[in-house]
């Protein structure tokens, strides 16, 4: 695996520099916003969009984002602006900080408004400068698990994957026999077996004693709870089962 470049070879990299270049105008104009303003105020511009990569540009690349955020807030696409400078090492530090108050100050709306795809791009933050680490566990068990079911769900696509359902189970018969996986680990018996219904158990007691502290910690228990009320492996899975005492949702 090729290694993570020193702080000294970052500084000599021209490509790192030119992704930095304009970031002074960029964080001038942030900094003139009122938030309540933002808040309150909707993006409405041509139909929306994703991004696929990013500009060169810093400027540009932040103007582009604004067409995934067509009809929200403009205060998700501030938040997005904080996160690509972060992510680029403008004055990283000082604007962590400032995604932490915007997060003290707009938690609960944050949570709402905001994707999962850029709830994981806040749990990848908290990693990399968080100073609480039990934040920065909490941010990387995020990522951990978005990033399983993203190969799981792209490897279903590529291989038009039919997926879990009942009559493939039933030619299984999971319930009464044992299929090795790998290392020791076995297939989950859908319709009966309580290890996801365990693991939401201890999800919740964790955030119900660290929810009050941890950002990363509410956002993993909004996350999970999307992977059920969304097309993906978990909402497959929770389809196809059968007893209600082993439930995780």
């Amino acid at each position: 695996m090729q290694r993570k470049k020193t702080k000294f070879e970052k500084w000599f990299s021209f490509s790192r520099h030119k992704r930095r270049f304009g970031a002074e105008k960029v964080v001038i104009n942030m900094n003139d916003k009122d938030l309540l303003s933002l808040k309150n105020t909707i993006i409405d511009k041509e139909d929306l969009q994703y991004t696929h990569g990013s500009e060169v540009s810093i400027e540009e690349h932040i103007e582009n984002l604004k067409k995934e955020f067509v009809g929200q807030s403009e205060l998700c696409h501030y938040h997005a602006s904080l996160l690509v400078l972060i992510r680029r090492e403008v004055d990283s530090k000082e604007n962590f900080s400032k995604l932490e108050s915007l997060w003290a100050m707009f938690e609960e709306f944050l949570l709402e408004q905001l994707n999962t795809r850029w709830l994981v791009a806040v749990a990848d933050t908290y990693a990399d400068y968080s100073d609480n680490a039990t934040e920065r566990a909490c941010a990387l068990a995020i990522t951990s698990l978005v990033n399983t079911v993203k190969l799981c769900e792209t490897e279903r696509l590529i291989t038009n994957g039919e997926g879990v359902n009942q009559e493939n189970i039933q030619a299984f018969d999971l319930q009464n026999n044992r299929f090795p996986l790998w290392d020791g680990t076995s297939a989950f018996a859908v319709g009966t077996d309580d290890t996801l219904r365990n693991f939401r158990w201890r999800l919740d007691d964790f955030v119900l004693g660290q929810g009050e502290l941890l950002v990363t910690a509410k956002i993993f228990k909004v996350i999970f709870s999307r992977l059920q009320e969304n097309e993906s492996i978990y909402q497959r899975f929770r389809n196809c089962h059968q007893r209600s005492r082993t439930e995780w949702w």
